[in-house]
């Protein structure tokens, strides 16, 4: 199955990252009314002062009728206030040889503009952000809200959700809207080249009394000669306004300006 471990971690690495984009046919305009609701959520997002964060899903690959599967989780806090955040993805139970340089834990730590990313024990590397974005693009919120401000969107109703009727938005992102979200680069894991998003679809739900985002979901497809890969991650976000601190980690060993050495 050489082929389906480095599709399985790509979507794998999407759903962890919040991104997915697809080549999809030409859609139907926005719902209007999906469109004013992500545009409070925006602005509501933009007065908090810090919220929570957390993710769980799954990837399985398949190839020559064998799979293999991958679970993601990971949890973020955020500081709005202070522009501070610190977030750890992690992917269980790779069942395949670890393709070089890959490790199953990310930590990432964002200060104002400028983020730092572990690199295996060996380091952390350094990425200066656009401060031409709002600072919550970064973060795990503001990274669903950004996409589905560059994609059509369409009103799928309301949900109750953990108890808060919420608005539920979903968009069918192209690969140039993926492109168009700014976001924080991590290390490589594996050669990607020659894969292909074939599919993707994100879910939001917004509570109708706060406008702010209480849910995400991203559901993706992949594929990559005869491997296939279907991922799907849910987000709930948690904790909004409440008392917050971000622990700035150690930076044990090299601190490198141009990525993680053999990324």
């Amino acid at each position: 199955m050489r082929r389906s471990v480095p599709i399985l971690l790509l979507a794998a690495v999407l759903v962890m990252s919040g991104c997915a984009g697809v080549l999809g046919p030409s859609r139907a305009p926005s719902d209007q009314r999906a469109v004013d609701a992500v545009d409070r959520s925006q602005a509501a997002l933009a007065n908090v002062t810090s919220y929570r964060a957390s993710f769980d899903g799954r990837a399985e690959a398949t190839e020559d009728g064998k799979r293999i599967t991958v679970d993601v989780t990971g949890a973020a806090v955020t500081n709005v206030s202070a522009r501070e955040m610190n977030a750890t993805g992690r992917l269980e139970d790779v069942d395949q040889p670890r393709p070089h340089g890959f490790d199953r834990t990310q930590s990432t730590y964002v200060e104002n503009y400028t983020a730092a990313t572990d690199c295996t024990r060996i380091g952390w590397t350094r990425q200066n952000l656009s401060d031409t974005h709002p600072w919550t693009t970064y973060t795990p919120a503001g990274q669903q809200l950004a996409l589905l401000n560059r994609t059509d969107v369409y009103w799928q109703g309301t949900e109750t959700v953990d108890g808060a009727e919420t608005a539920v938005v979903v968009a069918y992102p192209t690969a140039e809207e993926l492109r168009s979200v700014p976001g924080i680069e991590g290390r490589e894991m594996a050669d990607f080249d020659d894969a292909n998003v074939e599919n993707a679809t994100v879910t939001v739900w917004l509570d109708t009394r706060t406008d702010l985002p209480i849910k995400a979901r991203r559901e993706i497809t992949a594929g990559n000669g005869g491997a296939t890969a279907t991922a799907d991650a849910t987000y709930r976000f948690t904790d909004y306004d409440e008392p917050t601190t971000v622990t700035e980690p150690e930076f044990d060993g090299a601190r490198w300006e141009t990525g993680c050495p053999g990324s």
